[in-house]
């Protein structure tokens, strides 16, 4: 089951024809309900979808099931995106971050997908509103637009350097997370700044600052371990070194005020693709 809350006016008139074409059955085959109507279903349905009404900044709660239907290989986000481009409206949907529960996604009619901090407040009906947007939305007029810190550390990215040197879950893992984290900063330069293209300058700062500390901590490795993780630091900081341009250091200077003589080379240099150059509020996209 999915749940969308969704903007827009008649939404439960209007959403059979857009779930049919989606998961590939007829109009027939879908059944909209209010979600407290037991008696007016249509329990052979292959597609559900129980609406509720909403007040605030969000107008309906959508919890659609498709058990019978044709299971298409589509996610959640695109379930989403379909309806905000079919009956031209705002999206929210779940977030890939289950731990944040405060952290959701819209999707808008023009195919954009941002994340969200939206608040829910008791009331009949619940009253929703969406506090932070990383995108500019007309139909959240009170929202601060600007990026959520938040959601970057909590995305798992690879670390196959780290990991051969140190399986997963091994005895050694924890003292290596310096190592750990220096990777991570790597694979997040290669894959421009996931999840949203921007990082801020102060964690970039503590990742450089890791860094900083892994000789020490291969120093408390034992002598088999030590080889392979100055093997693995070594891949690392050539891959680093790929992903940047020696400034000198200006550009990090320019943006922490951070005296950075007497350091180490790597402070010395900056991204090929600086993501404290991407902080400015996103321009507002019209419905």
């Amino acid at each position: 089951m999915c749940t969308l809350l969704t903007t827009g006016d008649r939404v439960p008139e209007r959403i059979a024809s857009t779930l049919a074409e989606f998961f590939g059955v007829s109009v027939a085959e879908v059944d909209v309900c209010d979600a407290w109507d037991l008696e007016n279903r249509n329990w052979e349905a292959s597609v559900t979808c129980e609406y509720m009404a909403l007040d605030g900044d969000l107008n309906w709660s959508l919890a659609i099931t498709a058990d019978d239907a044709p299971a298409p290989q589509l996610s959640e986000e695109d379930l989403a995106l379909a309806v905000a481009r079919s009956l031209h409206l705002f999206v929210i949907f779940p977030s890939d971050y289950p731990d944040i529960s405060w952290i959701d996604r819209v999707a808008t009619p023009a195919g954009e997908v941002g994340y969200v901090n939206t608040v829910e407040e008791e009331g009949e009906p619940p009253r929703w509103t969406v506090a932070v947007s990383e995108i500019a939305v007309p139909a959240f007029p009170h929202a601060e637009v600007r990026h959520i810190p938040e959601i970057i550390k909590q995305l798992q990215l690879p670390t196959p350097i780290t990991d051969a040197c140190v399986a997963e879950g091994g005895t050694w893992r924890e003292t290596l997370w310096p190592l750990v984290n220096w990777e991570r900063l790597s694979v997040r330069m290669a894959g421009d700044w996931p999840p949203s293209g921007w990082y801020p300058v102060d964690m970039y700062v503590e990742d450089l600052e890791l860094r900083d500390q892994v000789p020490g901590v291969i120093t408390q490795l034992p002598t088999d371990v030590q080889k392979s993780a100055m093997d693995a630091l070594e891949q690392i900081d050539q891959a680093y070194h790929r992903l940047t341009i020696d400034d000198g250091g200006t550009d990090l200077a320019e943006a922490t005020q951070l005296p950075l003589d007497g350091r180490a080379w790597y402070w010395h240099r900056r991204p090929s693709n600086p993501p404290w150059d991407k902080t400015s509020p996103a321009p507002e996209r019209s419905a």
